[in-house]
Parts: C-alpha cells; sequence; structure tokens
C-alpha cells in the first residue's frame, strides 16, 4: 500500500463529523509531528508551513477533514475503511480526506527554492461558523490558493455562491367557511412564488453562467378549516459575480408582496481570471485538466480577493452519499500533480 492510500485509510478511520473532529486533528498532529512540522491551529483547525530557501510568493493548500453525518443509508461501516480494488469506501474518502492526503503528501513532497507554502486542514466546512474562516485573519497575504476539493482532477475556476432569502406573507387569518372575511396568505404566497418562477437574471458569468433562484420551502396552515394569516417560504440563489448581493435582494423585492429577509448571504461568488499565475500552475500540474465552474460550495469562498482554483480527486457527485468513495490511483496521481503545480508557482524568480 502506497504511502499516501495508507494515509486516506487513517483519516477516514478518524471520525469527525462537524464540530465533532478531535479524533482527525490528533491525526493531523500526529502526521505533521513525524514530518517534524509545528502545528499551529486555532478551534479544530490546524496548520503547517513550510519556507523556501529565498523570499517569494505565499501558496495556501486548503482543504477539509470534517464530514456530514453518517446517515442509516450506509451499507458499510463509515469509519472503518474498506478497499475493493481501487476503491477505498468510507465517510469522508471522498469529501475530502482524499484531497486533504493528496495534499499532505505533495506537501512533503514539493521542493521549495523560494516562497512560503501553508497547509491549512479546516474544521466545520460542512456547517458552522469556527472553521476556515477563523483561520483566515491568522494567515499572512496569500498570493495563490489551491482548494482541495473532488472535481475529477478537472480544474474549477470559478465557484457559485449561495444567497438564502426568508420570505413572508401576511393576510388576515379566518374561517374557511367565510373566505370572504379573511385574507388568505398562501395566494399571496402563490403570486410570488410564481412571480420569481418568472424572473429573467439575463447577466452570465462568461464561466459560471446564469444566477438561478428557486424556491425551495413553502409552510402554510395547520388545519383545514383555517384560513392562514401567514405563509413563509425560502429561496435559494445559486450567485454569480455578474450581480451583487443588493442587487439580487432588490430585484425579488421588487417582484414579490412578501417580507423579504437575508438569512445567509456569507458565501459569495468567486473566480479566477485566466492569467493567474495559480491558474498556471494547475495546468502545469495536470495538463488534461478541463476547467469549469463549480455549482458547489466550498471554503473557497472566503478566499475573496485571492487567486484561486478548486481541485482534487474524486467526484463532487458521491459526496454526501451513503458508500462515498474516492479511487486510490486518483488520489496517487493527485499528489504529483499537485507537487508540480507547487514547484511551478513557487519555482520562478523573484
Amino acid at each position: 500500500m502506497s504511502g499516501v492510500a495508507a494515509l486516506v485509510e487513517r483519516l477516514v478511520a478518524a471520525r469527525s463529523p462537524s464540530r465533532e473532529e478531535g479524533p482527525v486533528v490528533a491525526e493531523f498532529e500526529g502526521w505533521a509531528q513525524a514530518a517534524g512540522l509545528a502545528v499551529q491551529g486555532v478551534g479544530n483547525n490546524r496548520w503547517v508551513e513550510r519556507v523556501g530557501a529565498s523570499p517569494g510568493p505565499t501558496l495556501l493548500l486548503l482543504s477539509h477533514y470534517d464530514t456530514v453525518p453518517a446517515t442509516a443509508a450506509w451499507t458499510r461501516p463509515p469509519w472503518e475503511p474498506t478497499r475493493e480494488g481501487d476503491r477505498l469506501y468510507g465517510l469522508g474518502a471522498n469529501d475530502a480526506k482524499g484531497c486533504l492526503a493528496a495534499l499532505m503528501e505533495a506537501f512533503l513532497a514539493a521542493e521549495l527554492p523560494r516562497g512560503r507554502l501553508l497547509l491549512v486542514a479546516a474544521a466545520e466546512e460542512e456547517v458552522g461558523r469556527n472553521g476556515f474562516e477563523t483561520v483566515l485573519p491568522l494567515l499572512p497575504k496569500l498570493d495563490g490558493a489551491i482548494v482541495g476539493e473532488p472535481t475529477g482532477l478537472d480544474i474549477a475556476t470559478a465557484q457559485n455562491g449561495l444567497l438564502v432569502l426568508d420570505c413572508v406573507a401576511t393576510g388576515r387569518a379566518g374561517h374557511a367557511a367565510r373566505p370572504h372575511l379573511a385574507d388568505n396568505a398562501i395566494y399571496t404566497m402563490a403570486r410570488d412564488v410564481l412571480a420569481l418562477e418568472s424572473l429573467t437574471l439575463p447577466r452570465f458569468h462568461p464561466t459560471a453562467g446564469a444566477t438561478t433562484c428557486v424556491v425551495t420551502v413553502v409552510q402554510a396552515g395547520e388545519r383545514h378549516n383555517v384560513i392562514p394569516g401567514e405563509a413563509r417560504w425560502t429561496v435559494d440563489l445559486r450567485t454569480t459575480d455578474a450581480y451583487t448581493v443588493d442587487e439580487l435582494v432588490a430585484l425579488v423585492r421588487e417582484r414579490v408582496q412578501s417580507e423579504v429577509v437575508v438569512r445567509s448571504a456569507r458565501f459569495v461568488a468567486v473566480s479566477t481570471p485566466g492569467g493567474a499565475e495559480v491558474l498556471a500552475a494547475a495546468r502545469a500540474g495536470w495538463p488534461g485538466a478541463v476547467e469549469f465552474a463549480s455549482p458547489t460550495l466550498s471554503d473557497w469562498a472566503h478566499l475573496t480577493g485571492v487567486p484561486a482554483v478548486k481541485w482534487g480527486p474524486g467526484r463532487s457527485e458521491r459526496s454526501h452519499t451513503a458508500d462515498e468513495w474516492v479511487e486510490l490511483s486518483e488520489v496517487e496521481a493527485a499528489v504529483g500533480a499537485y507537487r508540480r503545480a507547487i514547484e511551478t508557482f513557487l519555482g520562478g524568480s523573484s
């Protein structure tokens, strides 16, 4: 078994649902100690660094070791990594412990003629506010970042943001036998939902495409014979940087009668221009990669202003699924790809 395959197994075996990352923190610290690295931390987040022989840019390697909870749909023990051929099964194998293991191995293997290399293993990426957000203010200025997430080793150069709106339609409650004396909040909500269905957002991001706007939750009424005076509904917008959050909120409010409140706007859309050095480095690391825009969230959302790519072994479609798995050969390939990218980014002249 290769070093990185054994490392993935150890990480998977270390139970780490969000906010309960203690076992995997200990595993990461043991790995760092064995490599002679000083570990820094805040909460359950940990990071290490290497410094090159001469001054130069700073490159961040970032992934996460927390997972979603195991569900009853699992047919295997979630924290007992099992191999079947090239596949390694286990909770977090795909999202994102395979990526993290490959980054850890590449972090040690890369030659650093200059600059600084940071590796952050983040907690609470799946949920919460005590993850990478708490680490970022403690880091030096970053010149580039590689975010380890399962992309099949293709390179995401843009990532959608998330805007969640909570809406409340207000009417007047009454008896179902006397609808003329009431104002049914469900009807107001229904008109608003249909108004948003026809909302057009014509500005496109060149890679990420259109912003999407979808009603995902509706709640109204408790009894068949009572006309509800209030109806609540939720809108999920997957954003690009073609629109600001304020613009999108204003467009929704113009369309509806309901009160609109922003529940979450913390995950902004991010993208990296085609001429960015970190993108050139990733291309050198895996020349056959396809470049694309990722619709799913990651800690890249917190790296606004830092040129970055989202890139790693595994497939996003397997994330959060029962019996998730990663191909060990792809994790092996990622070690080499990451190492070449690191050396390309930090190997130039100052």
